[in-house]
Parts: C-alpha cells; sequence; structure tokens
C-alpha cells in the first residue's frame, strides 16, 4: 500500500483512539469525593440518565447542566447513608436489592424481570440503580435500628390526638404528596434552586413520583413522596396554610420551612367527616411515622455536616 495510503489511514484511526481515550478518561474524572468514597463524572451521567427516564425529563444538554447539581448532592448524600451503614455493619444482600427491583416493576406494570432489559435498551448502566436500590435498603435498615427502636408514642400523645380529630370533625383530609430538600447556612441557595429547578420540570410535565424517589430527602421518597392521608392542621403552619391554596391535580412550592423546602402535590381533599374516621391503631401509627420521620432528617442532616465532601465539578 503506498505510503500515501498508510499515513492518513493511520493518523485517523489514532485520532479516533484518542477521542475515544478523552471520552473514557472524562467519565473516569472523580466529580466529589464523598468521607473515603470517590463519585465519578460517570456516575452522575448514569444516575441523570436514569432520572429522565423514570420521571419523564427531556433529556437535553441545558436540562443536563441545571440537574447536575441536584443529582451529584444526591449521590454524595446516598454515599453517606451507605458509609453509616457499613459502620453498624449493616449489610444489603444481593436478594434484597432483587426484591425491590420486583417492587418497582409491579409498581410501574412491568413483566418480571424485565427491568434492566429496559435500562439497557434506554443505555442506560444497570449500576445506577442497583446502587440507588442499595442506598434506599441500607438507609432504612438504619433507620430502623438507630431511630425507629428508640421512638416511642404514649398513650396520652394518642388521646390528644384523638381528641383533636374529634373536635375538628369538619376540617378536611389531605392527600399529598411531597418533595423535601434540607438546607444548612451554606446550602439554602443552592437548596432553593434546586426546589425552584424541580417543580419547573413538574409543569413541564415530568412525573411527580419520579422526582421524589430520585431527590426527595424526605422517608417518603421511597413511595414516591406520598405522606398519605393528613388531617388539615397536622402539617407545620408553613405547609398547612400552602396546601389549602391549591385544588387536587395542582402543585406548590418552593415551600420555606426551618430545615427545608417543601414542593407539594395535592391528589385529593374531603371533608373529614365523610369518610370512616382513623383507628386508635392507625392515628398511633401515624404518629410514630412522622417522629421517625423528623428524626431520621435530623440523623442525615448532622451525618452530611459531620462529612468530609469535596466536590470538583
Amino acid at each position: 500500500m503506498p505510503r500515501s495510503v498508510i499515513l492518513p489511514w493511520l493518523a485517523a484511526v489514532l485520532m479516533a483512539g484518542s477521542a475515544a481515550t478523552a471520552v473514557a478518561d472524562s467519565a473516569a474524572r472523580i466529580a466529589a469525593v464523598a468521607n473515603t468514597h470517590a463519585i465519578t463524572v460517570h456516575d452522575v451521567r448514569s444516575r441523570m440518565t436514569l432520572v429522565f427516564m423514570t420521571a419523564g425529563i427531556p433529556d437535553n444538554p441545558d436540562t443536563r447542566k441545571k440537574l447536575r447539581p441536584q443529582t451529584l448532592n444526591q449521590l454524595i448524600v446516598e454515599s453517606i447513608q451507605v458509609q453509616e451503614a457499613e459502620r453498624l455493619n449493616i449489610s444489603v444482600t444481593d436478594r434484597e436489592i432483587a426484591q425491590r427491583l420486583a417492587e418497582i416493576e409491579r409498581r410501574n406494570g412491568m413483566p418480571s424481570g424485565q427491568l434492566l432489559q429496559i435500562l439497557r435498551k434506554r443505555n442506560v448502566n444497570p449500576v445506577a440503580i442497583i446502587d440507588q436500590v442499595k442506598a434506599s435498603i441500607a438507609w432504612s435498615k438504619v433507620i430502623r435500628r438507630v431511630v425507629a427502636s428508640r421512638t416511642r408514642i404514649s398513650e396520652q400523645e394518642i388521646d390528644e390526638a384523638v381528641a383533636r380529630l374529634d373536635a375538628n370533625k369538619d376540617r378536611l383530609v389531605y392527600r399529598i404528596l411531597e418533595i423535601y430538600i434540607p438546607f444548612d447556612r451554606e446550602s439554602g441557595d443552592s437548596a432553593l434552586r434546586t426546589t425552584r429547578r424541580l417543580i419547573a420540570q413538574i409543569r413541564r410535565g415530568a412525573n411527580f413520583g419520579g422526582l421524589a424517589r430520585q431527590f426527595s430527602q424526605a422517608s417518603s421518597a421511597s413511595e414516591g413522596g406520598d405522606m398519605g392521608f393528613v388531617f388539615e392542621g397536622q402539617l407545620p403552619p408553613e405547609l398547612d396554610s400552602a396546601i389549602k391554596r391549591v385544588q387536587p391535580g395542582q402543585v406548590i412550592g418552593p415551600v420555606r420551612t426551618a430545615t427545608g423546602y417543601y414542593l407539594l402535590a395535592l391528589v385529593s381533599k374531603r371533608p373529614y367527616g365523610a369518610g370512616k374516621p382513623p383507628t386508635r391503631q392507625q392515628v398511633g401509627d401515624s404518629l410514630f411515622n412522622r417522629k421517625v420521620g423528623v428524626r431520621a432528617r435530623q440523623y442525615l442532616r448532622d451525618l452530611r455536616r459531620a462529612a468530609f465532601v469535596d466536590i470538583r465539578i
């Protein structure tokens, strides 16, 4: 083969190889370090692709740029949660992960065993959802051991709650979805920007529950932000006032509280007296879940503050 043919061909091969190497190097670059765990650019890209698919968000450069900070922050939080589980010698088995993936399939009407195949067909690395599920299960176990096991609801608390319900039978009962983004002194502006971006995506048609599962740091995140039924006056004053201003099917936020910003979606509302009143056991369970949720958020906030976090992108 003439030299004049070989050289251009060789140059093209070398250029293609260099481009591929550059892409690989970029993906392997460290995006952040959380204590001793490194999160790569590839991890961030994979999670963002999963977010776009599950929440119905259009995948384009502008949206990726806007949602990348919160995606990275969520990966940092999950890393801290998994590290805390490891510190407590809490593990997650492959069977538990498989069961959670099967639950996701059932919830979304997918045939059994199809979730990972669907992700691969859409060029989503299955590791992205496996890591997310592992972190969720690990943190749930941490909360059960450290928080729930030490939380008690007294008979007096139940008596007072039942009395409040009986005294307010003309009040409303809401079914609410939530997305909670916490903040501290340093992260207030960032949290506000995140919630504004999320509600903008929701108003463009993104799935509220999908975004809640990906970004919310409330205990309801694994349930798509579903708080269940909430009685008028039961929420913090800021949230109670906000939810009264919307109708079923509407979303409101960001709503600022002392610890973070909320996005709220009102699913339904009805007069308390129009339905079957909750049993004493249900009232107690509701009080317990709310108390555990508050303490879990405090626990995670303390872990996040104590962690060494180095963001590099």
